[in-house]
């Protein structure tokens, strides 16, 4: 199995991509490293086993289409958002294209797969 991880460098996505690469999965980690951390993450996946990384933006259509078209995964966990309150509170427009604009690109890309 092909398991996809959008936010995969996230406390959440690296955790679950830990799980999958101790099962022995095929795992490919999408991850734009905006947050805090997200390299110390990757860094720390790194070490625990073989995967692919792709560096990309949920917000970029043509970033998310040729993740999907490239790797075709069998299943996926999005996991990429924008999570802070605050940030949501300062700049809501930035909120709603990262949160749903970024899960419309998936969906769509999935969609056409």
């Amino acid at each position: 199995m092909k398991l996809l991880i959008t936010g995969g460098c996230g406390f959440l996505g690296s955790n679950l991509a830990s799980f999958a690469l101790s099962q022995g999965i095929d795992l490919i980690v999408f991850d734009n490293l905006s947050r805090k951390g997200a390299t110390d993450n990757l860094h720390w996946l790194s070490s625990l086993g073989k995967f692919e990384f792709v560096h990309g933006d949920i917000r970029n259509k043509n970033d998310v289409t040729r993740l999907i078209t490239k790797y075709m995964p069998d299943s996926c966990f999005h996991l990429a958002g924008q999570v802070a309150m605050t940030t949501s509170i300062d700049n809501p427009c930035m909120d709603f294209e990262i949160n749903v604009g970024g899960t419309l690109n998936l969906l769509e890309a999935v969609r056409q797969y």
